[in-house]
């Protein structure tokens, strides 16, 4: 009986083993057929995707030492940066303006006004 046992126990671990641990096998990353091809989302420099969101929103717009920063879309620009291929050509007290091709877009800062005050401590 022992024996018995003993014998399907140890087929049961030879299966698993042999089958590669299945219960694991969507957490193994996929094993690529080209030694040289890139892994999925790495991108060589001549070869990266425009990732472009379907509308920019403009989230803050700050200044830093007298340099003014905008919040596109959770990323950070400043003047003459390129903003997902458009170009941000000024940046005023609650807009943006962006040259997209030879076209001005105008996104405006929407939300609440809130201050921020810095307490010195002793």
């Amino acid at each position: 009986m022992r024996a018995l046992i003993f014998i399907k126990t140890l087929t049961a671990i030879i299966v698993f083993y042999l089958a590669g641990g299945s219960v694991f096998a969507a957490e193994k990353p996929l094993m690529r057929v080209n030694p040289f091809e890139l892994p999925r989302g790495i991108y060589s420099k001549d070869n990266i995707p425009e990732e472009t969101p379907q509308t920019l929103k403009l989230e803050a717009i700050f200044t830093i030492k007298g340099q003014k920063i905008a919040t596109i879309s959770g990323q950070n620009f400043v003047k003459g940066d390129f903003a997902f291929g458009k170009q941000v050509v000024q940046i005023f007290k609650n807009r943006v303006v962006l040259d997209a091709e030879g076209k001005e877009e105008n996104l405006i800062l929407q939300g609440t006004k809130f201050t921020i005050h810095k307490h010195m401590q002793n």
